[in-house]
């Protein structure tokens, strides 16, 4: 324990080195970049045309949501991580210890985003209703100009705080372009973020829309009537699983202690008897471990299920 606090202390330091290095060199480090940059620019274009791998996007798609950066800096981030704990690590430990600790580490950034990154999906998920509604009331208005009601539907969505970033990028992108394939990355970008049946729906529906110049108010009324009849069978599913919440997290522990105290009550045990019975015999502590790994297993999968993102 000793020599990890010493690797992690060392480690700390060379982290707060590094990044007040660059905090310094901040300007330097960005002039010499656009200099390398623009003495690459056709290799540069061959680099933005050529497509992504999926780890990639995966990592793009997660810091652009959360931290508006490039995944690439990420990936470099978690890599400089990896390499300092293994520097560090292999002069105390094994080398298997020091891989374990080094992936750890450097995994725990993508873990925190990835936790905040799947909080925002679920948030933009149950905004779904009220973005298409309030996107085909301001087709409408506007004569079924899609850029026009997407700026309009920026405007008036107050209350689609956690989607109005990713609706804002991807206006500004279909802004920006008039080719096709950038169109629909523009809209798959926004659809992917989001991850449900009607961001895509919606998503693909906006590529259509900019690209062909096609009504699609038929096509936004039916998602939005689908959306409102998801809403009835949620509202239904939220009762059931409370149901089951309660008796999960209220009811069991209470009849364990019933139990418990009829026992006590009935049979005429000590309470010192029973829990030397409880935890310190091979039967009482085996059924009693089980019971409660089930218990927050139960727990852990009520979580799972009430907590789902807004679909249909």
């Amino acid at each position: 324990m000793k020599h990890i606090m010493e690797v992690l202390i060392e480690m700390c330091i060379y982290l707060l080195f590094l990044i007040g290095t660059a905090f310094v060199y901040s300007r330097d480090i960005a002039n010499y970049y656009a200099k390398i940059k623009s003495k690459h620019r056709l290799r540069e274009r061959r680099r933005q045309l050529k497509n992504s791998s999926k780890i990639e996007k995966h990592f793009d798609c997660i810091t652009r949501a959360t931290l508006n950066i490039k995944g690439t800096y990420l990936i470099i981030f978690m890599g400089g991580v990896y390499f300092v704990v293994m520097l560090l690590a292999n002069r105390n430990l094994p080398i298997m210890s020091s891989l374990v600790l080094a992936t750890c580490i450097a995994s725990a950034p993508y873990i925190l985003l990835r936790i905040k990154f799947e909080g925002i999906r679920r948030k933009s998920s149950f905004e779904g209703e009220m973005i298409v509604s309030n996107f085909l009331n301001q087709y409408r208005i506007v004569n079924f100009n899609v850029y026009e009601a997407l700026e309009k539907l920026l405007e008036e969505s107050k209350n689609t705080k956690a989607s109005n970033p990713f609706v804002l990028k991807m206006l500004l992108e279909l802004r920006s372009t008039g080719n096709p394939k950038e169109i629909k990355n523009a809209v798959n970008k926004f659809a992917s973020i989001i991850n449900t049946n009607w961001s895509r729906m919606f998503a693909y529906n906006i590529q259509l829309a900019a690209e062909k110049g096609i009504n699609i108010s038929l096509a936004i009324e039916d998602i939005l009537m689908q959306l409102r009849d998801a809403r009835t069978i949620f509202e239904e599913r939220k009762r059931l699983n409370s149901e089951a919440v309660r008796i999960v997290v209220y009811m069991i522990p209470f009849l364990y202690v019933f139990t418990v105290v009829i026992s006590l009550r009935y049979i005429g045990m000590s309470f010192i008897k029973f829990i030397e019975n409880q935890l310190f015999t091979k039967e009482g502590f085996l059924f009693f471990t089980v019971s409660s790994v089930m218990f927050l297993i139960n727990i852990a999968i009520m979580e799972i299920v009430s907590r789902q993102k807004f679909d249909y």
